[in-house]
């Protein structure tokens, strides 16, 4: 292994700590809105409705408790050149997690549909992702391994009310977002000679979200929605930093050991303001919804003082615009179908050497089918979630940590979830 500089090393690898700092949504949250893309702006009338516009669930009929989780995930993909020049890094690994539990609740003396008011507690994990990869490079004795895991967990109240056609909500969320990662590469041609290199980054973020939303149904069969949530304002943060880099007899140079670590450091928190804009169509047995949802710029840069020991962290997200479409046909009034399409457009810059730490640019690109069955009490829903991602990351020049260069990155998601709900 080539001299190394820890600054690159530090930042190159810590960027991977949180893979989706450039990024919204890996999968789709909520029975009905997860299975129409996402399109949930203008309708949200469930209880997955915080999270898409807080207004929606004025709009809920009975006051109901949904809970959902993926019974099957797998996310796999691939990085060019990364086990050095024609060597493909693959991975693939199995994903299972809960997504949402929320409960709605018809305030006031009124009868439950007639009730203007509703609150609702409710826990999401929009972002939940787990790696564990090993590989050789040719032979057993150059071996790479990494693992990683990012957790999101969005825990909040909602208050909404309907005036007439209109309704507004607001929303408080609390955020813990972890996010743990290791990688160990070892090169050894002799009994003397070896490289190894280690390393593991944890971060802590504890953070606040605020969001306000309007529904507005302009006809019997239209209706409009437009939310806003807010940067994410953080609370407390931590960030350590593990690094071990080992040589004997290469090249020539006689063994030499390097430590490096730090357990004092920051993480702000990068997650941008959101805005969402949303129109609902509904005739008879068929519902027609769209999105556009714009997510603000916003840079972050913390333990700038440590630069000199490539401890610092530097993220930048772009202003960026994705949409969601979908659709939903009922079948039998018991039997809904849904099907949508939906973007992930990153928003981080183009991967280069000496740019910040997001140097991933992932655009995803997802699909989304359901199938429900609905009772008296309860609906039932089966949902499929595919995603595919393209793009580049930034990653050592055929193992020389002095020179990064951007490889090609591809990455498909499969997520079938389960989702039910009770209405009391």
């Amino acid at each position: 292994m080539k001299r190394v500089q820890w600054a690159v090393v530090c930042s190159l690898v810590s960027a991977a700590a949180f893979a989706d700092d450039g990024n919204f949504r890996p999968y789709l949250i909520g029975a009905r809105a997860g299975g129409m893309g996402g399109a949930a702006t203008a309708l949200s009338d469930d209880a997955s409705g915080p999270f898409y516009n807080p207004a929606g669930i004025a709009y809920v009929k009975r006051s109901q408790l949904s809970l959902s989780g993926s019974l099957f995930g797998v996310v796999t993909g691939s990085i060019a050149d990364a086990l050095g020049d024609g060597r493909d890094f693959r991975y693939s690994d199995l994903q299972t997690f809960p997504i949402q539990t929320s409960a709605v609740y018809k305030l006031g003396p009124d009868e439950p549909e007639a009730s203007p008011h509703a609150i609702a507690i409710s826990i999401f994990v929009p972002t939940s992702v787990s790696l564990d990869d090993r590989d050789n490079l040719g032979i057993s004795q150059f071996s790479f391994f990494n693992t990683s895991k990012e957790d999101d967990v969005w825990a909040g109240a909602t208050y909404a009310r309907r005036f007439g056609p209109v309704s507004l909500g607001a929303s408080a969320f609390g955020l813990v977002e972890t996010s743990v990662m290791a990688l160990d590469l070892t090169a050894a041609t002799s009994q003397t000679a070896f490289a190894n290199l280690s390393a593991r980054f944890d971060e802590l973020r504890l953070g606040i979200v605020g969001a306000i939303g309007a529904r507005f149904d302009v006809t019997d069969e239209i209706s409009l929605g437009l939310s806003m949530f807010s940067p994410e304002i953080g609370v407390h943060s931590s960030r350590r930093v593990y690094l071990r880099i080992a040589t004997g007899d290469v090249n020539g140079m006689p063994a030499t050991i390097a430590l490096r670590r730090a357990e004092d450091l920051h993480a702000t928190p990068s997650l941008p303001g959101r805005l969402q804009a949303g129109i609902a169509w509904s005739s008879g047995d068929v519902t027609l919804a769209a999105d556009v949802i714009l997510l603000l710029p916003r840079n972050v840069y913390d333990d700038v003082d440590r630069t000199a020991e490539g401890l610092n962290r530097t993220i930048k997200r772009n202003v960026v615009v994705n949409g969601a479409a979908g659709v939903e046909v009922l079948v039998t009034p018991s039997l809904p179908f849904r099907a949508g399409v939906w973007t992930d457009i990153s928003a981080s810059p183009d991967p280069e050497q000496g740019g910040p730490d997001n140097s991933t640019r992932l655009d995803r690109i997802g699909g989304s089918l359901s199938l429900g069955l609905r009772t008296e009490h309860t609906e039932s829903n089966i949902n499929l979630n595919l995603a595919y991602a393209f793009g580049k990351t930034l990653i050592p020049n055929n193992f020389d940590f002095t020179m990064l260069k951007p490889a090609d990155q591809h990455e498909l998601g499969l997520y079938v979830v389960f989702a039910s709900s009770f209405q009391f």
